[in-house]
């Protein structure tokens, strides 16, 4: 799969024009940058999924292609169709993407790209079987070269199969088209994409907690990813020789214990005997989460909860827990990418652009689960805490409010409830409230610890835009006794002696 690294310098500019075409909010001339580039260059998917997104947001409010002009789809789509089954594919996806530049949401030119992408896969997979075939019969000499013979045709393959992704998840954001939804969670499945098809089939039961179906998917794609990891199923050939050259060529037995890979061979032939080892699964998802290995993790988390139909409230939490920890650590890991390259680095525009992204996704992430453990608990006033933190961290102060008002009757978390119903009522100008929460809060803890030194400074700063500067220092100084290097606050009263 073609990444902007992959691409000449001319096109890689054109893919960085388009970026920063689309933050202006200039769709034309991302489709008129894009177009062409994609193109030329089909298994460049960024480009492709940044062109679509170009032209859903220029085609707002427009009458669709479909509706306007039936016949066009058609014919491209015979074109399209013949393009491919002669084998002349990158030519085949060129013809489906003329047809999406005026419908680029519309079922059937999306139709027609899945078709292109899947014949393409199709034969490269025939070819698979022969690569794979010749990796068997190899001598070790020849094994790493045969191995990365077949680790190419493999990621061909993936990228065939990214491009018929896409355009199932194209044709099933209509938020009516269940069916569409079915299709792109069986494709996943299909392809041996388990975890993004159990993500596929837990949105929709989200939405339709009815849908035996997606229920009965969902719980087999969180079997088969069990299975999958326990074969090892996503390590490449390449990886696999190595493994093999690094264990002097023989192949080893795992000595019993708690090592990950004989826990993944204890659930797999639980899993396959029809009688599921849940505390081997449970012992080897801890393993993982403590490793800070988080994919692996969430992968027989989501297994452990699907066995118990996802009625246990500690694995569910379990689940969010780990997703926002490895978002966390995606997160933190492209932040210092970021600071390490040039200020200007054309190339950080779209890093900077996938880190806001993945906040936005992760505060989203975030605030869903605390409604959901609310929903499923409402008389927990934890819970009800949490959702509170959560809208706050997003800025929606007002529906915090009452959350924070019952979390305040819990004495686990009264404090912190008082001190964030004083940004709540700050934040909403309601001075006078934040001035007597934030009071209270603080005149019931006689220790100094961080919370108080929180409470105390922001209640200083409601005195200072209500206008008192005295009680506003008197909060400062309190601070600034115990602690000198608390934020500004040696500033503030320091300068409150020379003034």
């Amino acid at each position: 799969m073609k990444t902007e690294k992959d691409l000449p310098a001319n096109k890689r500019n054109s893919y960085l024009k388009a970026l920063s075409a689309l933050e202006l909010g200039n769709h034309a001339l991302v489709v008129s940058l894009l177009g062409p580039l994609v193109a030329e260059e089909p298994e460049f998917i960024a480009g492709r999924k940044l062109l679509r997104e170009a032209q859903v947001m220029r085609s707002r409010g427009k009458s669709s292609f479909l509706s306007l002009s039936g016949s066009g789809i058609s014919l491209g789509r015979g074109k399209a169709k013949k393009l491919a089954e002669s084998g002349d594919f990158k030519a085949a996806f060129a013809e489906a993407e003329r047809a999406l530049e005026g419908d680029p949401t519309g079922q059937q030119p999306n139709k027609d790209l899945f078709d292109a992408a899947e014949l393409a896969a199709a034969k490269d997979r025939g070819a698979l079987k022969d690569l794979r075939a010749q990796f068997d019969a190899a001598t070790d000499e020849a094994k790493a070269e045969a191995a990365r013979k077949l680790d190419a045709a493999r990621d061909q393959v993936r990228t065939y199969e990214a491009i018929a992704r896409f355009a199932l998840e194209t044709i099933a954001l209509d938020p009516k088209n269940t069916k569409a939804k079915h299709e792109l969670g069986d494709y996943l499945m299909g392809i041996e994409e388990y975890e993004e098809a159990g993500k596929v089939f837990e949105e929709m039961l989200r939405k339709n907690p009815m849908d035996l179906d997606a229920r009965d998917k969902a719980k087999e794609s969180a079997a088969r990813r069990s299975m999958q990891r326990g074969n090892l199923g996503t390590s490449s050939f390449s990886d696999l020789v190595k493994q093999r050259q690094q264990a002097g060529g023989e192949d080893k037995v795992v000595s019993a214990g708690d090592s990950p890979e004989e826990l993944a061979r204890l659930v797999y032939e639980a899993h396959e005997a029809g009688k599921p080892d849940q505390e081997s699964a449970r012992k080897l998802a801890d393993l993982y989460f403590n490793r800070e290995e988080y994919d692996s993790a969430l992968e027989y988390y989501r297994y452990l909860s699907a066995l118990v139909n996802e009625t246990d409230p500690g694995l569910l939490r379990k689940i969010s827990d780990t997703e926002v920890r490895r978002l966390s650590r995606l997160i933190s890991d492209k932040e210092k990418h970021v600071a390490s390259m040039a200020a200007d680095d054309e190339s950080a525009v779209a890093l900077r652009a996938e880190l806001d992204e993945l906040k936005r996704g992760r505060a989203e992430q975030m605030l869903d689960e605390a409604r959901k453990r609310v929903d499923r608990n409402p008389t927990d006033l934890q819970y009800r805490f949490e959702l509170g933190e959560q809208l706050v961290l997003v800025g929606q102060y007002k529906e915090a409010i009452p959350e924070l008002q019952k979390a305040r009757t819990n004495p686990n978390t009264r404090t912190r409830a008082l001190n964030l119903l004083g940004k709540c009522y700050t934040e909403r100008n309601m001075l006078d409230l934040a001035a007597k929460t934030l009071t209270d809060a603080a005149s019931e803890m006689p220790a100094m610890d961080g919370v108080k030194k929180d409470i105390l400074y922001n209640l200083g700063l409601v005195y200072e835009r209500m206008g008192n500067a005295e009680k506003s220092l008197e909060c400062m100084k309190q601070i600034y006794e115990v602690d000198y290097g608390y934020l500004d606050v040696a500033e503030r009263v320091e300068a409150s002696y020379t003034a």
